[in-house]
């Protein structure tokens, strides 16, 4: 019987399979392009994102928004290429905890699925990619080249690529975490242009705390080496790190990771090394920074009239500066010289839904929750009663029986909806999503089994029940203690904005602020007095996601 299961497992864990229809290959291409000009696009640091969690209306990323819009610029632009600069298939380079594993492993199977569907030339092995080690690394190819960036020994892994764009010659390679990362990226820009290469781009993923720092201390030698291009491959923050351009020589280039943008590079070959031109989201980011120093010096004078003069002076200047670049014509590239364009492409629901990636999203779902449910079944019924002196979850039944006010205030938040969010989109059996949606994941009292989250207590109007929800306990604390203490100890009466964060991270809520947020679950009845004759109530209206 456990043979049976395991090879049930083992088959379910192949990645869902797509319609033959959904490979790039045979989407519509454009006609010949120039003999000097090719389109690079790049993805980076995916960190086993397939799509946003949807905890936010706005979420950018998404696997088949990227698939439909690589299908329209191939249709549109010739002599172009896809390439992923690795950290795609993990979220982090440490080996998945053990109940975590089985959904990983095919969360990981469905990017590496994702990248035959993109259409990718390549794709640059990073440190994220090998927390299951090599071999998993090099199963999930899929027939896409993979590119050694120095993180771990890694068989069938080349040292350089040459991709044909059109007629473009170019030449790929990553490097950057060896112990010498200037010799390698020296013997492989040299290896690539003795096979021809006309473009020479370098994926890095360079050792170090901050990875776009430890790019830039290495572009010196990726200049002696002949580079043309530089795309960073790690970012530290894959949910949080912005979109960044260092345009030396070579340019580097950073897109945001966890799929939320696509990086496209336009390339023109002429004499020299290319240069980055500025593009018309830079002049726009300019402008906006003038604003927003405009808008300070205004704020100022309203604070210290006594500056007038001289602060009105200054928003003068910062005015003629904004105007000065509105007007001027966009920069143009010397004739006959090389230059690279980037623009950022965010993927938000304009670009549209690909239908075969949307399936093999909708059959990863599936066959998550089939795992999960199997997996749930091995587990003990509850979580492991506390150590001596721990403090453990009781569910908000053991709250109301002292705060009423309080637990009838929580009752009308979007807190205690939270599991039914989960329902509606049929994630309530995703590890990815659980531990934000119920109280007390995996710690005692709380709930360990993703089929028992009901368990626990009735709740409160139908709120609450069990362990679901976010309820009193998981902003306040464990109560095992306080409700045995009259006194009121051993719980966090105020909540700081780094408990909220635990959940409110970059990845899932992108718009927190505490200051916003908070008013919509502190007020009358919870933190506040309640008048004479008044109930109990949160602010009406909050954000969309609370």
């Amino acid at each position: 019987m456990r043979s049976l299961l395991l090879v049930s497992l083992a088959v379910a864990c192949a990645a869902p399979k797509a319609p033959a229809t959904a490979q790039a290959a045979e989407t519509q291409q454009a006609g010949p392009g120039p003999v000097d000009q090719v389109t690079l696009v790049f993805s980076a640091s995916v960190a086993g994102q397939i799509v946003p969690c949807g905890c936010a209306p706005d979420q950018r990323g998404g696997l088949p928004r990227a698939v439909a819009l690589m299908q329209s610029l191939r249709r549109s632009d010739p002599n172009l290429l896809f390439v992923d600069a690795g950290d795609l298939l993990f979220e982090s380079p440490a080996r998945p905890p053990a109940q975590m594993l089985t959904q990983r492993q095919l969360k990981a199977r469905t990017l590496a699925r994702g990248d035959q569907m993109l259409g990718a030339a390549a794709r640059a092995v990073g440190a994220r990619d090998l927390a299951l080690g090599a071999p998993f690394v090099s199963e999930t190819a899929l027939g896409v080249p993979l590119l050694d960036a120095g993180v771990a020994p890694l068989p069938g892994a080349r040292a350089t690529l040459i991709a044909d764009a059109g007629p473009v010659k170019v030449g790929l390679f990553a490097a950057g975490f060896e112990t010498d990362p200037g010799a390698t990226i020296a013997a492989r820009s040299r290896g690539l242009r003795e096979q021809g290469a006309r473009l020479v781009v370098l994926l890095l993923h360079p050792r170090g705390a901050s990875a776009f720092t430890a790019a830039q201390a290495l572009l010196p030698a990726a200049r002696a080496a002949r580079v043309d291009l530089v795309i960073l491959g790690r970012r530290d923050d894959p949910a949080a790190d912005p979109n960044a351009k260092d345009p030396g020589l070579p340019p580097l280039l950073a897109v945001e990771g966890h799929g939320q943008s696509l990086l496209r590079v336009d390339v023109h070959l002429g004499d020299g090394p290319p240069a980055l031109l500025p593009s018309a989201a830079d002049r726009e980011e300019e402008i906006r920074g003038l604003d927003a120093r405009i808008e300070r010096f205004r704020a100022q004078i309203r604070s210290a009239p006594q500056r007038r003069d001289q602060l009105e002076a200054k928003v003068r200047e910062l005015e003629e500066r904004k105007r000065a670049l509105t007007a001027a014509p966009a920069p143009q590239p010397a004739a006959g010289k090389s230059w690279v364009r980037a623009s950022f492409l965010p993927l938000t629901g304009q670009v549209g839904s690909d239908k075969d990636a949307q399936k093999l999203v909708d059959a990863y779902d599936h066959q998550v929750t089939e795992l999960n449910l199997a997996e749930a079944q091995r587990q003990p019924e509850t979580c492991p009663p506390p150590a001596k002196g721990e403090r453990a979850f009781l569910g908000v039944t053991g709250c109301v029986q002292c705060h009423e006010d309080a637990v009838a205030f929580w009752t009308q938040t979007k807190h205690a909806r939270a599991y039914a969010t989960l329902v509606a989109v049929e994630k309530q059996y995703s590890l990815d999503c659980i531990r934000c949606h119920v109280t007390g994941w995996q710690q005692p009292g709380g709930v360990c089994r993703i089929d028992r989250t009901q368990l626990g207590g009735p709740g409160i109007e139908g709120k609450g029940v069990g362990r679901r929800d976010v309820q009193c306990e998981d902003c306040h604390g464990p109560g095992s203690h306080h409700v045995k203490d009259a006194a009121g100890a051993f719980i966090q009466r105020e909540v700081p904005d780094t408990a909220c964060m635990r959940c409110h991270e970059a990845a899932n809520s992108p718009h927190f602020d505490d200051a916003k947020y908070r008013p919509y679950i502190v007020g009358p009845g919870h933190g506040q007095p309640l008048a004479k004759g008044e109930k109990a109530h949160p602010r009406p209206g909050g954000p969309a996601h609370e």
